[in-house]
């Protein structure tokens, strides 16, 4: 069979060769496209990181564009009232306040990068976000990304520094503070910020009865009228001298009221995420009708309406995480950035052979180092009936019963030290002459015998005169292996004197009901400070049983007249002795058992720079991604 080669055939041949002439040219094409899509993207990160450069020297004050008009704030006489025309005349020296900077800018460091998310992992699930109605720490982390105040503790120094405020004036009987907004501020939605927003997230917002605001609402009773001198200018009147008056104005979040006068009290209340501020980062997805529910990641985008210095990271993602194995392990496979481990866990695993490479192991104690703690019932459960608790001999023998330095070393790995108070030791409010009670079962037993418990039965339990067993519920929110640990040590302890001790295992998510339906016989937890010194009536004061205000154990032993003293006082020694004997109540009195203050552990991987310890704790906007 002869074979032929037809046009058919030739045509083929050429089709076939100039597709394969095409193909590679676009192949030697794609990799010098390839190569310059590199290059630009190089180009790219450069011209950004100048850009964040320009930004921040902007923000800072380092910069500045000309534009004819004179800046008083930088006057050499800008220290005196009459400099300006928003300050009283008769009133005291201006405060200026410097523009925001970050103490350690990224975008100064060697191999900065712009981008990347930072994944922090909660040991609970917080209930909601919005702003005072989400009351628990977790979703205090989230709102302090998204919302601004007036003013705020520097991280280093940790003295009061404007952040929305430019400057303002404090009349020197404490009655009186007028406050200048600075310039070209603005929410995430990129509306101005004006005077009239910080009336109205006092006036309508923390005071609105029908919002679920009780607990601050309860603490800024001293606050009598915030009135609007101008766009800018804003002035709080106080209806006493009060020593926090300035840290109740200046450092309550400032919201948006063109976004949530839109809204009705109830679409707030029931609200789990209505979050919206002037902050570094924003809530992904704000959106009323779809709102983030617990059990879903919380993700916060870089805010690129931000006013001051944007954070070099796009995004933060907060992940619920109960367990603390489970945590270590999402941590060493790479898809946490930061975790607080446990005292076991940071003493362990910070030792093993190439950690080091690995993480920052953080272990510090700042101003924000709490203390943990048993609350005790003193008033009556839900309404009801009191609990063995109202009787302060029945809480001391709790305390005594309870070695808490063997706590700290064999449940904490001895990180940690014996609480003394509600102030920890570096606070000059703390009392340097009390020492914490010793463990002492035998003074536990006298003291119980003297409230009336005793075992008539001879079946090891103790019994009041009504015949009543001594049986309480421990609540204590779901947790890892150190709790229960604990949990145990408690239990066994209490069995050790004749007490039944159930344990009430719930979820983080329903403490904050518990708490103010005031549904507990004892109840574990633990308080950080927020200020340097802090105000007691939140906690403490007997306002704060009333309307679900954070007096939850109903403690009502006449520390009233301390804690109004306290806050009356302007002189500062004075004010510390009061503190001083405030404590001293408390150590007698015991309606917390003070367990530990807790120092800061953290692990965070090494795949983020630019982190530091700070005595205010830390400050992750500085933070951004390594390079590889």
């Amino acid at each position: 069979m002869q074979n032929k080669f037809g046009l058919k055939d030739f045509v083929l041949m050429v089709l076939v060769v100039v597709v394969g002439v095409l193909t590679f040219m676009n192949l030697n094409q794609g990799d010098r496209m390839w190569e310059k899509t590199e290059l630009l993207d190089s180009k790219v990160g450069s011209v950004e990181q100048q850009v964040a450069k320009i930004d921040r020297m902007l923000s800072s004050g380092e910069l500045a564009i000309n534009t004819g008009a004179s800046n008083s704030t930088n006057g050499s006489d800008s220290n005196t009232a009459g400099t300006a025309d928003w300050a009283r005349p008769d009133g005291p020296a201006i405060e200026w306040q410097s523009p925001y900077v970050f103490k350690s800018a990224p975008y100064d460091q060697d191999g900065y990068r712009l981008g990347g998310e930072f994944t922090e992992i909660f040991e609970a699930q917080p209930s909601k976000l919005t702003p005072v109605l989400g009351e628990d720490v977790y979703a205090r982390r989230v709102d302090d990304q998204i919302c601004e105040t007036l003013a705020d503790f520097d991280p280093v120094t940790k003295e009061v520094s404007g952040t929305l405020a430019e400057a303002w004036q404090y009349d020197t009987e404490g009655y009186w503070l007028r406050v200048k907004l600075r310039e070209n501020i603005n929410f995430s939605d990129g509306v101005e910020i004006t005077a009239e927003d910080v009336r109205w997230s006092f006036h309508d917002y923390i005071n609105n009865p029908e919002l679920e605001t009780e607990s601050l609402r309860s603490i800024m009773t001293s606050i009598e009228k915030v009135e609007v001198i101008s766009d800018k200018v804003v002035e709080f009147t106080f209806n006493t001298a009060d020593a926090y008056n300035i840290q109740s104005a200046l450092m309550f979040y400032i919201l948006p009221k063109h976004f949530y006068s839109k809204l009705t009290p109830a679409q707030i209340n029931e609200g789990t995420a209505l979050a919206m501020g002037s902050g570094p980062f924003k809530i992904e997805n704000l959106n009323v009708d779809n709102q983030w529910a617990p059990g879903q990641d919380i993700v916060l985008v870089r805010n690129e309406q931000y006013w001051g210095p944007k954070p070099a990271l796009a995004s933060m993602r907060f992940v619920t995480i109960t367990s603390d194995i489970a945590r270590l392990t999402e941590f060493r496979n790479g898809n946490a950035s930061m975790i607080r481990p446990s005292s076991p866990q940071f003493t362990n695993v910070s030792r093993e052979e190439g950690w080091d490479d690995k993480a920052y192991s953080l272990n510090w104690v700042n101003v924000r180092s709490g203390y943990s703690f048993i609350g005790w019932q003193c008033g009556p459960r839900n309404g009801g009936e009191l609990t063995p608790f109202h009787d302060k001999r029945v809480r001391m023998a709790m305390t005594l019963i309870l070695d808490r330095q063997l706590i700290i070393d064999d449940i904490y790995e001895g990180i940690g030290e014996v609480a003394t108070g509600p102030n920890n030791a570096p606070s000059p409010a703390a009392n340097p002459d009390i020492s914490p009670w010793g463990y002492n079962p035998e003074r536990a037993k006298e003291l119980l015998a003297e409230a009336g418990w005793t075992d008539t039965d001879d079946d090891g339990i103790l019994e009041n005169e009504r015949g009543d067993e001594f049986t309480f519920e421990f609540t204590r929110a779901t947790g890892g292996q150190t709790i229960e640990r604990f949990e145990k040590y408690l239990v066994d302890q209490c069995a050790s004197v004749g007490i039944r001790c159930n344990p009430r295992i719930v979820d983080w998510s329903l403490y904050d009901q518990i708490m103010k339906n005031r549904d507990f016989d004892a109840i574990t937890l633990a308080w950080s400070a927020t200020a340097p010194e802090s105000d007691p009536k939140q906690i403490w004061h007997t306002d704060s049983i009333q309307n679900q205000g954070h007096n939850f154990i109903q403690w009502d032993a006449g520390q009233d007249q301390f804690i109004d003293g306290i806050k009356s006082e302007l002189d500062y020694d004075k004010r510390m002795d009061l503190f001083h004997q405030f404590q001293a109540l408390v150590h007698e009195e015991q309606p917390y058992t003070f367990i530990r203050v807790s120092p800061w552990l953290r692990f965070i991987g090494k795949d983020f720079d630019n982190v530091h310890t700070y005595p205010m704790g830390l400050q992750q906007r500085e933070y951004y991604m390594a390079n590889d």
